[in-house]
C-alpha cells in the first residue's frame, strides 16, 4: 500500500474525487442557474417608475445585460458538460423586443464615457429574425462595445433598415478616429485572438459568418468616424406576425395551482404571474407541505421545484403517481434549473408532465403551457388534438437553419456521430411505439414520447415535436380510439426526420 505523502505547509489537501468532473460541474450548473434566476428576478421586481431617470436608465441596463448573461452562462455550461449536441437553439429574433433591448442595454455606458447611444429606425421593421438570438446579441454587443470605447467620447448610432431582396441591416457608427488600414484591408479583419488586440471585432466576424450575415467596416469619407455594418439575408426575415409571439396572457380564472418553491424571490414571481391571469395559486416552501397540501384540497395542477428541504419535488412526483385516485393523474409541471439531458430524464421519469426552466420568460406560454396541461387549451377551430386527427393545422415539418447550426456546433466528427446516435434513438423510439400502439400501453407511448419531444425540439423538427405532445397527452387522458389516428401522422413525421438523417450520413461519410 502506497504511503501518503506529506503535504507542504500551507497547502491544502486535494478535493475528495466522488465525483468525476462532469458530474461536479452539472452539481454546480444547478447552483450557477439558481443564482442567475435569483438575479434575473430580483431585478424584475425592481419598480423602475418609483426612480430617478439616471436609475431607471442604469436598471434598464444591468437587466438587458443580465439576461444575455444568463443565456451565455447557460451556453457555457452546456458546452462544458458536453451537451451541446442535443440542446435546441433560440433561432428566433423579435424585432421590436430586441430594439427595446438594445437601447436599455447601452444608453447606460455610453452616458458613462460622456456620449449617448440612440438607435434610429430607417425603415418599416418586420416581425422576426430567423437566427440564432444570442449570437445576434454578441455580434451586435460587440460593435457596440467597441464603438463606445474607440469612439473617443462621441455618440454612437445603430442604425437599423431594410432593404427590399437584400437584407436587414445594422450598422453601427461612431465619431473616433475610425478603423486602422490594417483592420479594414486585411481578410480576416485584421484582429487577433487577444483581448485587448481587436477581440470583439474577431468574434464578431466569426459569429457573423456562423448566421450567415456580412459584417463589413468602413471609415467617413474624411477618414474620421468607424462605421461596422452587419447584413442578414433577406431570406432570414419572417414579416408576418407569429400568432403565438404575440398573443397576450391566457385567463386562467378558476384554476387552482399548487405552487411548490422555497426560494421568495421565485414566489414572487410566480405570484405575480399567475394572479394577473386569474389563477389562485397556494404556495408551499417544501415537499412534506406539498403532499400534506395535496392530500387535504384538490388542485388543478402542480408546479413543482425540484430542490426543496425536507422532500424534493422528484420525490413528491414520485409519490403521487404511487398514490390511487384522481390524485395520481394530476398534472404535475418541474419548476426547475436542472435542464440537461439526465435531469430531464430523471424528472419525467419521476412522472411529470412537463418542464419549465427557470427564470420563466413568458408569461403567455408559461400560462398557454398550463392550459394545455390542465386541458383547457382555448384554440381556434378544434385544437391541436383535432388538427393532429386530421393532418392538418400542424407546424412546418422541419426547420432546416436549426438542423444545420446544431450539425455545424458539433463539428465534423462530432456531427457524424451525433447523427448515428440520433438514428439509432429514433429508430428504437419508434419501435417501442409501434409495440405501444398495438398494446395500447398509455406507460410506454408516455415514456417514449417524452424522448421524441427532447430529441425532435433539439433538431427542428417542430410538427414531430408538436405531434408526440399531442400523443403524449392524448394517451394521458386514455383517449383510445384517437391514438391510431394522431400516431399514423406522427409516424410519417417521425420515418421523414430518420430519412434526412440517413441521406446526411451518407454525404457526410
Amino acid at each position: 500500500m502506497a504511503e501518503d505523502k506529506a503535504l507542504p505547509e500551507g497547502a491544502r489537501p486535494p478535493l475528495a474525487r466522488a465525483d468525476s468532473a462532469p458530474e461536479a460541474l452539472q452539481r454546480l450548473s444547478h447552483d450557477i442557474r439558481s443564482a442567475m434566476s435569483d438575479v434575473l428576478g430580483g431585478l424584475r421586481l425592481v419598480e423602475t417608475a418609483r426612480l430617478d431617470p439616471h436609475a431607471q436608465t442604469q436598471i434598464d441596463r444591468i437587466r438587458a445585460a443580465a439576461d444575455t448573461l444568463a443565456t451565455l452562462v447557460d451556453d457555457a455550461l452546456f458546452v462544458a458538460t458536453g451537451e451541446t449536441q442535443i440542446r435546441p437553439e433560440e433561432d428566433s429574433v423579435i424585432v421590436a423586443d430586441w430594439l427595446t433591448t438594445l437601447g436599455q442595454r447601452w444608453a447606460g455606458r455610453a452616458a458613462e464615457r460622456g456620449g449617448r447611444f440612440k438607435v434610429v429606425i430607417k425603415s418599416k421593421m418586420p416581425e422576426r429574425l430567423s437566427i440564432s438570438a444570442i449570437k445576434l446579441e454578441r455580434i451586435v454587443g460587440n460593435l457596440v462595445g467597441n464603438a463606445l470605447v474607440h469612439g473617443e467620447k462621441s455618440d454612437v448610432v445603430a442604425e437599423i433598415y431594410c432593404e427590399a431582396d437584400e437584407g436587414f441591416f445594422i450598422c453601427v457608427k461612431d465619431g473616433g478616429g475610425g478603423f486602422p488600414d490594417h483592420v479594414l484591408n486585411a481578410d480576416d479583419g485584421g484582429v487577433s485572438s487577444d483581448k485587448g488586440s481587436g477581440l470583439g471585432l474577431s468574434i464578431a466576424r466569426a459569429l457573423s459568418a456562423e448566421i450567415a450575415a456580412d459584417l463589413a467596416l468602413s471609415n467617413g469619407c474624411d477618414g474620421a468616424g468607424g462605421c461596422a455594418c452587419l447584413m442578414i439575408p433577406w431570406d432570414k426575415i419572417i414579416w408576418t406576425a407569429d400568432p403565438e409571439q404575440v398573443q397576450e396572457a391566457p385567463d386562467l380564472s378558476g384554476l387552482r395551482i399548487l405552487v411548490a418553491e422555497d426560494n421568495l424571490t421565485n414566489q414572487t414571481i410566480l405570484r405575480q404571474m399567475l394572479e394577473a391571469m386569474g389563477a389562485a395559486p397556494v404556495f408551499v416552501t417544501d415537499g412534506i407541505a406539498a403532499m400534506d397540501a395535496l392530500r387535504r384540497d384538490e388542485f388543478d395542477i402542480a408546479l413543482l421545484d425540484i430542490e426543496m428541504p425536507r422532500m424534493s419535488g422528484l420525490e413528491v412526483m414520485e409519490q403521487v403517481r404511487a398514490s390511487e385516485g384522481a390524485l395520481a393523474k394530476m398534472p404535475m409541471i418541474a419548476i426547475t434549473a436542472y435542464v440537461l439531458r439526465d435531469n430531464r430524464e430523471a424528472i419525467y421519469s419521476a412522472g411529470a408532465d412537463g418542464i419549465f426552466g427557470k427564470p420563466i420568460g413568458s408569461s403567455a406560454q408559461f400560462g398557454r403551457s398550463i392550459l394545455r396541461h390542465v386541458g383547457k387549451l382555448p384554440a381556434p377551430a378544434e385544437g391541436p388534438e383535432h388538427a393532429a386527427l386530421v393532418g392538418a393545422g400542424l407546424a412546418p415539418n422541419m426547420d432546416g437553419y436549426r438542423f444545420e447550426q446544431l450539425l455545424d456546433a458539433a463539428g465534423p466528427e462530432g456531427g457524424a456521430e451525433l447523427l448515428q446516435r440520433m438514428e439509432e434513438d429514433l429508430t428504437a423510439v419508434r419501435c417501442a411505439l409501434d409495440g405501444g400502439i398495438a398494446k395500447v400501453s398509455v406507460t410506454e407511448l408516455r415514456a417514449q414520447t417524452h424522448i421524441l419531444i427532447a430529441i425532435a425540439g433539439a433538431v427542428g423538427a417542430d410538427r414531430l415535436c408538436q405531434l408526440a405532445e399531442v400523443l403524449n397527452i392524448a394517451a394521458k387522458r386514455a383517449k383510445l380510439d384517437h391514438l391510431p389516428v394522431i400516431y399514423s401522422h406522427l409516424r410519417v413525421a417521425l420515418s421523414d426526420l430518420l430519412d434526412l438523417i440517413a441521406k446526411r450520413r451518407g454525404t457526410s461519410t
